[in-house]
């Protein structure tokens, strides 16, 4: 890691820290409650069932397994630890924060609640898991697919995970769009040393990085 990246990196943590801040001072940001009631002001047909189901921890926890078992069927087993490593760091370290910060869930006075959830809401442990599962397959899909057009399909498809996931949980009413930024700030804090970290280890064992 250069002193730049070094740089940018320690400053996008005290920004990150900032955020941090005022999600424990606020409720919610001054254009959190806009934004949700926008949301879901948009009428869909199917749009319900589907906002559901890409917030399933059910099916994120069977798609994340189906991806170890198939690294480790390739001999991939330094991808997989590090797809395993780092949903369980994220969802370790989206947890800490909530209890940290304490922020209490969107409130059904002010929004549709269309998913009942329990606990603090900053950040979003849906967001902080997308963003380094999608953003970790998203950096290995040239390295783990030889045709380009089919990364290129597959790297298209990741970032509209994220996407849809962060605006699910605000659809849903399960977090203020703040909260999925926390998200989307804190995977991105951890998914940037995990793959330096994937890249020194992968040139030890003198696989392409």
């Amino acid at each position: 890691m250069t002193k730049l990246r070094m740089g940018i990196y320690a400053l996008s943590f005290s920004l990150f820290g900032l955020f941090c801040y005022f999600a424990h001072q606020l409720l919610y940001f001054p254009s959190d409650i806009s934004v949700s009631l926008w949301l879901q002001r948009i009428d869909i047909p199917f749009l319900n069932p589907i906002m559901q189901g890409v917030s399933s921890w059910v099916l994120a926890g069977i798609i994340v397994v189906l991806l170890v078992v198939g690294l480790l069927i390739l001999g991939r087993r330094l991808e997989a630890v590090f797809v395993t490593s780092l949903v369980i760091i994220a969802g370790l370290a989206s947890w800490l924060l909530k209890e940290l910060i304490s922020r209490p869930r969107p409130s059904g006075e002010l929004i549709q609640l269309l998913e009942v959830s329990s606990g603090p809401s900053f950040p979003s442990t849906h967001a902080t898991c997308a963003i380094v599962f999608c953003g970790f397959l998203f950096y290995l899909a040239p390295k783990l697919v030889r045709q380009p057009i089919v990364a290129w399909v597959l790297r298209s498809l990741l970032i509209t995970l994220i996407l849809l996931t962060g605006v699910s949980r605000i659809y849903l009413g399960a977090h203020w769009t703040s909260d999925v930024l926390g998200g989307l700030f804190l995977g991105g804090l951890l998914l940037y040393p995990a793959i330096a970290l994937y890249k020194n280890y992968a040139a030890k064992q003198k696989r392409p990085s």
